[in-house]
Order: C-alpha cells, then sequence, then structure tokens
C-alpha cells in the first residue's frame, strides 16, 4: 500500500507543478513567458517517463488541469486584491 501512497504523491507533486507552470504563464506580458510553459511540458515529460500506464497519465492531465485553474483562481484574487482597496469592516 505504501507503494500507492508514494505513487500518488508524486503524481501530486508532478501536476501541482505543472499546473503552478500553466496558471503563470497567462500573468507575464513578456516573452519569458515561454520559459514557464516549457517548463510545464518538461515536467509532463519527467513523469511520462516515470509512469508508464495510461491510467496514470490520464489521472496526471485532470489533476494538472485542476491544479492550473485552482492557482489561475489564486492568482486573480491576489492581484485583483492588491489593486483594489478592501472595503472597511462595518
Amino acid at each position: 500500500m505504501s507503494g500507492n501512497i508514494k505513487k500518488g504523491l508524486w503524481m501530486a507533486l508532478y501536476s501541482a507543478g505543472c499546473g503552478l507552470m500553466l496558471s503563470i504563464f497567462p500573468f507575464i506580458k513578456s516573452g519569458v513567458n515561454l520559459i514557464f510553459s516549457l517548463l510545464a511540458l518538461v515536467i509532463a515529460i519527467f513523469y511520462f517517463k516515470r509512469s508508464s500506464s495510461l491510467r496514470s497519465r490520464i489521472v496526471f492531465v485532470v489533476f494538472a488541469l485542476l491544479f492550473f485553474v485552482f492557482f489561475t483562481f489564486v492568482m486573480a484574487v491576489v492581484l485583483y486584491s492588491r489593486s483594489q482597496s478592501l472595503p472597511g469592516a462595518a
């Protein structure tokens, strides 16, 4: 059972890294944003080398997309809260 937990944690780590790199991509306006997309591609390639089963690859892609949406939402909230003044407490 510990082997499955270890594989799951590695998958979560790789997919979180890939989702984070993909979520940084739209927030940077210069050519540097291409580095983040390439890093996401490299992370995916390393995970696909590590894992050979189709099921784990599909789960990786699904979790990477979920992390992408989560990190994009968090970054949008942080950027919005920095640019807007927060209302005073009632």
